[in-house]
């Protein structure tokens, strides 16, 4: 991981490097693992964490998460990876990975707004960082909706994928409120 940093700092001496770790709401494991990167020499200018409400945690942990690790290592962060279903309804014939009412955090129902207000949320926790430290976030995976060719399988033009009820377009490619939650 060190000699991949390096490489970039050499390639592109302007570029941040970010590390990226799962798991946004799990304060113990963050800590140990970036403080096991700083251990062994490893430079990054930038935390990178998933945070899927319905996987890691809650906003608190994810807020507190952010909190601390800004105060220990004194870097910006953003959630590299986070995504909310418009729907639980399947388009494709392939399970979706969220797809039952059980899954979903409590105060945010599968629908349009309710996917922007997660986004807002998650948002409004990065904007709140200790000291600025929040930069933002990416959204996984905006565009993947059902239409044929557009599923896991490259070889295989009619497999499905099991996020298209969290795409912040629907399945006739218009864009969901989310789009323009900002």
């Amino acid at each position: 991981m060190a000699h991949g940093a390096r490489a970039v700092a050499d390639s592109s001496p302007g570029t941040q490097v970010a590390l990226h770790l799962a798991e946004g709401g799990d304060n113990g494991g963050t800590v140990w693992w970036f403080d096991n990167a700083r251990s062994r020499g490893v430079p990054f200018d930038v935390i990178a964490l998933s945070f899927y409400g319905y996987w890691h945690g809650t906003l608190d942990d994810l807020r507190y998460n952010v909190n601390s690790v800004a105060n220990r290592y004194g870097k910006d962060l953003i959630v590299a990876e986070t995504a909310y279903p418009f729907t639980l309804a399947d388009s494709d014939g392939h399970a979706n990975i969220i797809g039952s009412q059980s899954q979903l955090v409590s105060g945010f129902p599968a629908s349009s707004q309710g996917q922007a207000n997660w986004i807002r949320a998650v948002s409004d926790v990065l904007a709140g960082a200790s000291n600025s430290r929040g930069r933002g976030l990416f959204y996984w995976e905006p565009a993947w909706i059902a239409t044929r060719g557009n599923g896991w399988d490259p070889a295989d033009p009619s497999s499905g994928n099991a996020w298209e009820n969290q795409a912040l377009f629907d399945d006739n490619g218009r864009a969901l409120p989310a789009v323009r939650w900002g």
